[in-house]
């Protein structure tokens, strides 16, 4: 789920962002996420979706394990040691190109930052070692980020509720939803589903992205199917927002559709035909499309 969350949020500005990392040059593969940038340099709009911690690196790829319902000990540092060590090798790297970050959502002991010779950065909740072995590891430890819009969608899935209701909060408040459609239908999955209970109660076993995204969807459709359009307007702005977000959506989906049947039958379309599909609402849209199978002119489609 927080792949996900970083896919729809990080990818239509242009940063890659994969589930599966292959860290040798054959199976298996293991459970990281990868940040990739695709330029030379990450461009100051990439740096605005960033969460601290991140934002400020200018490693090309940063590599992280996640550690959301269990606590961090010796094994989570050797292992990040190691996916680093083969990722730099299999992808051919140099030292300088790569970053390799754990993700925390439970926040450790003091005693562990200690032990192990985490600094702070001067980013709240951003912590960094110098292992023996060489290179840098970095701790994020999502209680402790910063409420501000950019660390949000991480702060989705910090172990303290308050937190993640400070979350939910101030991504309502700047209206980060509306980034796109589908980062609103996660982000609103994740919201009904987190804030029912913790992150490792029972319920949340066996729980997929693609479960979170239908949460979402289905309640915005509900919403959209049952709510008379002046009634909208007296929805809470991150909910009256969204669902408009959503009918536009739709509408955009089948004027594109429409459209494309009607040049495929007819060949090039007058300017009027363009606009009017495009200002017209899903249910005009709909009729047109029934009238389209009989027409034997653009004329008769809008009849």
């Amino acid at each position: 789920m927080v792949g996900e969350t970083l896919k729809n949020l990080l990818e239509p500005v242009g940063i890659e962002v994969r589930l599966e990392v292959s860290v040798v040059s054959a199976p298996p593969k293991v459970d990281l996420i990868l940040i990739k940038r695709d330029g030379d340099v990450w461009t100051e709009k990439q740096r605005l979706f960033l969460a601290d911690g991140l934002r400020d690196l200018e490693v090309d790829h940063i590599l992280v394990e996640l550690k959301v319902t269990e606590n961090l000990n010796k094994k989570t540092l050797t292992w990040i040691s190691m996916y680093d060590a083969l990722y730099l090798e299999t992808a051919k790297l140099e030292r300088n190109q790569l970053l390799s970050v754990i993700m925390s959502s439970i926040t450790p002991k003091r005693e562990y930052l200690e032990r192990y010779a985490f600094q702070p950065v001067g980013l709240s909740g951003v912590y960094d070692t110098k292992p023996l072995w060489g290179g840098v590891i970095r701790l994020i430890l999502l209680n402790e980020l910063a409420d501000e819009a950019h660390n949000a969608p991480l702060k989705c899935f910090a172990s303290h509720q308050e937190e993640r209701k400070k979350a939910f909060k101030t991504i309502k408040q700047t209206e980060l939803f509306r980034l796109s459609v589908s980062f609103g239908r996660i982000i609103v999955g994740l919201w009904r589903l987190l804030m029912k209970g913790s992150l490792n109660s029972p319920e949340m076993e066996g729980i997929t992205p693609e479960y979170v995204v239908q949460l979402g969807k289905d309640w915005l459709d509900l919403l959209v199917d049952t709510t008379p359009d002046e009634e909208l307007f007296a929805l809470p702005k991150f909910e009256h927002h969204l669902v408009q977000r959503i009918k536009d959506g739709r509408q955009e989906e089948a004027a594109t559709i429409l459209l494309k049947q009607i040049r495929r039958k007819f060949g090039n379309l007058p300017e009027w035909v363009s606009t009017k599909v495009g200002i017209a609402d899903v249910e005009l849209i709909e009729t047109w499309s029934d009238n389209f199978v009989f027409a034997n002119s653009i004329e008769d489609v809008f009849a």
